[in-house]
């Protein structure tokens, strides 16, 4: 794990301290520990929002999930274990014989900025993700920028897409009379590698400020059920979902900068809420959805995104049954977060972690 600058550090203290206070809060035996470790992620060139000069190459995936907890984790709902690793091998080229109809999404050329709200109702069993492009036009002698926008599509596996998105089942055989709770911790990060010059990790980080984690809830299953009842888990009208946004407060002076030329006027320590991307379209204004950008909100085409940050992490984000449960993870660099918004950024490498953690409310 790398070693971060001085305001990481800072960070990552005030994280340890709250996530011992929410642990008391608790008052259970945390039961499940879920990690992923991405080792390097690369970032080229300049102008992150629908731009074809930006692109993060994931390396490296890692899930581990604490063997004594009497919950297991499966990527195909055949082969359980306490740890799976994440790469464009696991989770589309090795499923062909253990699960045929997954439709695992890879980033095998890099993760580029896209939109999402999640899911639209109860019975969607997929993020809606929208890529695009800006499209410049020349009105009265004044460069005009608009967005078009397109749902990309995750019908069958892609190690090609532009995010990641990926099944996952979890056996909890910890004979819970009653469901327990599911927590997203603060030990779920973005952090830039050490040995980036600090001229970099500033160009880098309205980038880091703009990514996003999705979790889709989707079913379960006893735990005696077939395979083929365990993959083909349906949302039956029952599907949930969480978007965490783990640098919701923090904007570069990049990010500053540039929002102030739009006539945007943010400060780092103060949230900004993002405006998602909700259908397609073509000739969007380019800064719809941001506030103070003068334009009123298109609502066909965007709306609010509800994410959870850091503060939020003591509430659980899901129930867990004992039964097999299947659940579908998005990773991706969210476009209309205005960190993202044209910020320049240069080559980097990053870490991605995300820690789960189960508690034992079944037996309270």
């Amino acid at each position: 794990m790398a070693v971060k600058n001085k305001k990481s550090k800072s960070n990552k203290s005030k994280k340890k301290r709250k996530s011992q206070s929410i642990k008391k809060k608790k008052n259970t035996k945390l039961l499940l520990i879920i990690a992923f470790f991405t080792a390097v992620l690369l970032i080229i060139s300049s102008y992150a929002w629908f731009s074809v000069s930006l692109n993060v190459k994931v390396k490296f995936f890692d899930l581990v999930v604490s063997s004594d907890s009497g919950l297991f984790i499966s990527l195909d709902g055949v082969n359980f274990s306490s740890e799976v690793e994440i790469s464009i091998d696991s989770i589309i080229r090795d499923l062909g014989a253990t699960y045929p109809n997954h439709t695992n999404q890879w980033s095998a050329g890099g993760l580029w900025p896209v939109s999402s709200n999640g899911i639209k109702n109860a019975n969607q069993d997929k993020f809606d993700i929208y890529a695009g492009e800006v499209v410049r036009r020349r009105i009265n002698r004044q460069i005009i920028k608009y967005l078009n926008t397109i749902l990309l599509k995750e019908d069958k596996p892609n190690a090609a897409n532009v995010f990641i998105g990926f099944d996952i089942f979890l056996k909890n055989v910890s004979g819970s009379p009653r469901t327990d709770n599911l927590y997203l911790t603060e030990e779920t990060y973005i952090e830039i590698d050490e040995n980036t010059p600090d001229d970099d990790k500033e160009a880098m980080s309205g980038i880091m400020d703009s990514m996003r984690f999705g979790i889709l809830k989707i079913g379960h299953v006893p735990l005696k059920s077939t395979v083929k009842d365990i993959q083909n888990i349906k949302c039956n009208n029952n599907c949930e979902m969480v978007i965490y946004e783990p640098n919701s407060t923090s904007h570069s002076e990049v990010a500053i900068e540039k929002a102030g030329e739009i006539g945007i006027i943010i400060n780092d320590g103060e949230y900004v809420p993002t405006y998602a991307v909700i259908n397609e379209g073509e000739r969007l204004e380019h800064t719809n959805g941001q506030e103070g950008s003068g334009f009123p909100l298109d609502t066909d085409h965007f709306t609010l995104q509800e994410t959870i940050k850091e503060e939020d992490l003591e509430d659980p984000i899901f129930v867990i049954p004992n039964a097999i449960t299947k659940l579908r993870v998005y990773v991706w660099i969210e476009g209309q977060d205005i960190d993202s918004l044209e910020t320049n950024s240069r080559g980097a490498a990053i870490y991605i972690g995300i820690s789960f953690e189960k508690d034992l409310a079944g037996y309270e």
